[in-house]
């Protein structure tokens, strides 16, 4: 990487109310007594996390400056410690390749002690190897938009799913919140916080697959608003979000609330999907616990390939009317992504994976005439046709109807959330059919490409000199 001195001139708290300008110190010809590296790549990754948390907790201030390469990070990190206003400081400057171990030169200039310096250095490289953390409990929200919520239900011990303390009673499906109680572990409060954040998104998308729903993260921001339907001239701009009046410090107990009631389901429910007389609430499945927990079991690989599909089942669900055959294609994408990564699996398509999670019964219900989801697929992503009819002008009471792809999304819809539920529940693991792949020639150059290239030569040079022969008579 080519260093470059940075030209923009950044400020930074000094630590006693004010504020201190932060210089690229990496070019600085001066003398570093303290140097350390640290080797193992897990330190490496958090080093600075644990040294703004120990600055934190004595009242100092740090901040750090990086130029950023794909193949090697470098920069300076400055600490204040507030006793003379920016003239008591510690100067590091650092480098690190990707993957590789952090390096860092130190010193001091004003009044503070390179005593001192060297200490909090010695102490945040403790805290690092310990891996030091503590546990914190934390709020957070989830929204939806269905039946309320209106029980806890607890995922484990450390995770809670309660109902919020408002609900919209005039109306059955509207804006719903789910507050969110979690114990979570970091180095320090705001690295708890950020920790929450993954948690939250990861619990968005496994409960979108689970509940069927399209769970988001609350959003802020302004927009026109009307109270009266009947009035809606008297808009006004009003900020967006919902809030509790209480701030609880501690994990609310089991019980404090009732149970949510959980609902028996079987997968896949081919059978129309709506409001019945006596519904009042929403009710999550009733194995939603268990699936929560095979989620959590699940390794590091596996894990992100189910993250990888129910990020891409999320984003069908929430695409809207006028985006249906675009969200048609993304719950194929998504089933055929639950196949295993080897290459021996990279020509089965939904059919090969139904039939080896749902077996050969449902995976015969895509295959039938009409709107056959490969074919869809193909379509879509290659030549950009639309299937559904999302530029077509609707009209009330047509006296003709293709109700064909409409009901081909609400089979694909079913049996792709099964098919989903059905890999979390075997952890990942699930025999796909067998298949003739064939012998094709674009297959054998893929397979061999070093020979191809050789035979390409080779027979290059043999047609150059019989050419040349030719020529010469």
């Amino acid at each position: 990487m080519t260093r470059t001195k940075v030209k923009a001139v950044l400020m930074a708290s000094n630590g006693a109310g004010g504020m201190t300008q932060m210089p690229d110190r990496r070019f600085e010809k001066a003398e570093w007594p303290i140097r350390l590296v640290i080797e193992e790549q897990k330190q490496a990754d958090t080093w600075f996390k644990y040294l703004s948390s120990e600055c934190t907790a004595r009242g100092w201030s740090s901040g750090v400056m990086a130029q950023l390469d794909a193949r090697e990070n470098s920069g300076t990190c400055t600490v204040t410690n507030g006793t003379a206003a920016g003239e008591s400081q510690l100067i590091m400057i650092w480098e690190r390749e990707r993957n590789g171990p952090l390096s860092l030169r130190a010193r001091t200039v004003g009044e503070f002690p390179l005593a001192l310096a060297q200490e909090l250095i010695d102490r945040v490289a403790e805290r690092c190897r310990a891996g030091e953390k503590e546990r914190f409990y934390l709020r957070s929200q989830l929204h939806y938009e269905g039946l309320p919520w209106k029980g806890e239900l607890w995922l484990s011990d450390t995770l809670r799913l309660g109902p919020p303390s408002k609900q919209d009673e005039t109306v059955l499906i509207a804006p719903r919140v789910i507050i969110v109680d979690a114990h979570v572990d970091g180095i320090d409060k705001m690295d708890a916080g950020a920790a929450l954040g993954v948690l939250c998104r990861e619990l968005l998308t496994f409960l979108s697959v689970v509940l069927r729903l399209n769970v988001r993260l609350p959003t802020s921001g302004r927009a026109w608003t009307f109270a009266d339907a009947l009035r809606p001239e008297q808009s006004e701009i009003r900020w967006l979000g919902y809030g509790e009046a209480g701030s609880p410090t501690e994990m609310p107990n089991k019980g404090q609330v009732r149970a949510i009631p959980l609902e028996t389901v079987r997968r896949p429910d081919f059978s129309i999907h709506g409001l019945w007389a006596d519904d009042r609430e929403f009710e999550p499945p009733a194995d939603i616990a268990d699936l929560w927990k095979a989620f959590s079991d699940l390794d590091t690989e596996r894990r992100r390939q189910f993250l990888q599909v129910a990020s891409m089942w999320h984003l069908a669900i929430s695409l809207g009317y006028e985006y249906q055959t675009t969200a048609f294609v993304w719950m194929v994408v998504a089933t055929e992504a639950l196949k295993p990564p080897q290459p021996l699996f990279r020509d089965h398509n939904i059919y090969d994976v139904v039939e080896g999670l749902l077996g050969k019964r449902v995976a015969a219900v895509l295959r039938k005439d009409g709107f056959r989801p490969q074919e869809v697929r193909n379509a879509h992503l290659h030549r950009g046709e639309f299937r559904g009819s999302e530029f077509v002008q609707h009209m009330m009471m047509p006296s003709f109807q293709d109700p064909t792809f409409d009901s081909a999304r609400r089979v694909l819809t079913d049996i792709t959330q099964a098919a989903i539920i059905e890999w979390l529940r075997r952890g990942g693991v699930f025999k796909l059919p067998t298949r003739n792949r064939g012998n094709n020639w674009r297959r054998w150059v893929k397979g061999h490409t070093m020979t191809a290239a050789v035979v390409a030569v080779g027979l290059g040079l043999v047609l150059g000199w019989l050419s040349h022969g030719m020529w010469l008579r």
